[in-house]
């Protein structure tokens, strides 16, 4: 069997391999991604959202405020690419779920370092019930990762950079000097699964599966180019007149059949925002890669110097991603000049 030397192996090709794939080609490195393009993946159907507030408690963490425009440009970058703009910069509509909550937060809105982030003074959107007001948050936007994932993929065919195929752990030969795989040898491969890393004979990493589901709804009655939140779930433009709607959490829970009594539940609370019917068009469920503690994966194998994990973006990961992903390069960088 002839050998084909490839410098990079990545495994997966969600938010996390794309990001990763995408900067080491603004480095001129040479990659091939190997992913089995399952159709229904948490990268796929996620509804890509951005925001510098997070929680319940709306903190701000410094390290959000340098992420994000960090992320619109190497989304900005991405769209180039591909020819397709993935990245929608809007507020996000952020209704209050109870007056308690309202007079909480509105004094700590006061407070300087949140004044650039938030609009207090919302005006009343049509179609939702704005019983206790809202406030919009700046600073945010979304990423329409389904159509991101499908253009970046047709860019990585064009390429011959694309190999769908089940990556066999088995399969994977090493010695001291290089790896091969089914006919490819090659020195680094970064392993960007996913949830699909629990199974990762190499790496001792701990992914904990968060089951979410996720609803595309359309309306004749209602539009708007915002993102609009209340009680937890959000509604996403993602096309004329439809939105994404979700997203529900089930931690330990790795059945990505999609959950009746999940869609029943964004249902109800939709019913709950919106003054107008509406149509449920499609439901969604996936599994999400996260961690103890949230926090990500950026390693490299102890044995194996050419060998990398890049993962648990988790719920934020549209925000995180670019950030991190440009750290798992940089290591991967600082490997291969030693």
């Amino acid at each position: 069997m002839e050998i084909k030397k490839i410098d990079t192996i990545i495994v997966g090709q969600g938010i996390a391999g794309s990001l990763v794939a995408f900067m080491l080609h603004q480095k001129n490195i040479p990659f091939l991604i190997i992913d089995p393009s399952s159709p229904q993946t948490a990268s796929k159907i996620a509804a890509g959202m951005f925001t510098p507030l997070s929680g319940k408690r709306k903190t701000i963490h410094p390290l959000s405020l340098q992420q994000i425009p960090f992320a619109i440009n190497i989304y900005k970058a991405i769209s180039k690419l591909i020819g397709y703009n993935i990245i929608h910069l809007t507020n996000i509509y952020q209704l209050f779920d109870s007056v308690e909550e309202k007079s909480l937060l509105q004094s700590k809105f006061l407070q300087p370092s949140f004044a650039p982030y938030i609009n207090a003074n919302s005006m009343e959107l049509s179609g939702i019930y704005n019983n206790n007001g809202a406030y919009e948050i700046t600073h945010s936007g979304w990423v329409n990762c389904e159509l991101w994932m499908k253009y970046f993929k047709s860019w990585l065919k064009r390429n011959d950079q694309f190999l769908e195929a089940k990556f066999e752990y088995q399969d994977l030969q090493i010695t001291d000097d290089r790896m091969e795989y089914k006919g490819l040898a090659f020195k680094n491969i970064i392993f960007c699964e996913g949830y699909s890393a629990m199974n990762n004979p190499f790496f001792k990493e701990t992914i904990i599966p968060c089951k979410g589901d996720v609803l595309t709804i359309t309306s004749d009655d209602f539009t708007s180019d915002k993102i609009i939140k209340k009680n937890g779930i959000y509604l996403v433009p993602s096309a004329a007149n439809s939105f994404k709607a979700g997203a529900t959490y089930q931690w330990n829970n790795d059945s990505a059949k999609p959950d009746e009594a999940d869609k029943l539940l964004i249902e109800g609370q939709l019913k709950n925002m919106l003054t107008n019917p509406f149509k449920i068009i499609n439901h969604q469920s996936a599994i999400r890669p996260t961690t103890q503690n949230r926090e990500l994966i950026v390693s490299q194998h102890q044995q194996h110097k050419g060998m990398f994990m890049f993962n648990g973006l988790g719920t934020k990961g549209v925000l995180q991603g670019p950030w991190w992903a440009n750290r798992m390069v940089a290591l991967y960088l600082q490997t291969n000049l030693k």
